[in-house]
């Protein structure tokens, strides 16, 4: 995974699908090439991964959660509210995958039902915050800041 922190995924893939054929039923890999593809937007080779890895793996929310994501850029939508409420089952307190619920709903036009997973997200966020436990990616700040905005420019627009 150097290779994808450097943004070097051709070679990241390279090195994954030789890890894959090493050793085809490591879960981890599957999973690692899951991210890479949905990161180069190859969202049917991220689906077969995390696929993979969630059925290898299946206690892992991670893997729910970004076959979630997946599936939303597949534009199936039913299939991906199933990875995420599987994803919840599993890790009820991991406020990215609440985070990413949200954004996927509000782009499918469920303001109503990704605001309250957006509320559920806020609260588990603020938790966090106040424990001083966790360093905040930018990314979770950044996306949560944007969805924020977004609800309330709808709401001054009502």
């Amino acid at each position: 995974m150097c290779f994808f922190r450097k943004q070097d995924l051709v070679s990241a893939v390279c090195c994954l699908k030789r890890a894959l054929y090493l050793n085809p039923f490591e879960w981890i890999v599957s999973y690692n090439l899951g991210l890479v593809h949905l990161t180069m937007g190859q969202y049917a080779s991220a689906f077969h991964h995390f696929h993979a890895s969630v059925s290898l793996q299946p206690e892992f929310a991670s893997s729910c959660m970004y076959l979630g994501v997946t599936l939303a850029r597949l534009e199936d939508m039913k299939s991906a509210i199933g990875a995420y409420e599987k994803a919840l089952s599993l890790a009820p307190s991991d406020h990215v995958i609440y985070l990413n619920y949200a954004i996927t709903l509000y782009n499918n036009n469920e303001d109503s039902r990704a605001r309250k997973v957006f509320e559920t997200f806020e609260e588990l966020f603020v938790k966090l915050d106040d424990s001083g436990a966790v360093t905040h990616d930018e990314d979770v700040i950044a996306m949560s800041t944007a969805l924020r905005n977004e609800f309330s420019w709808t709401s001054d627009k009502k």
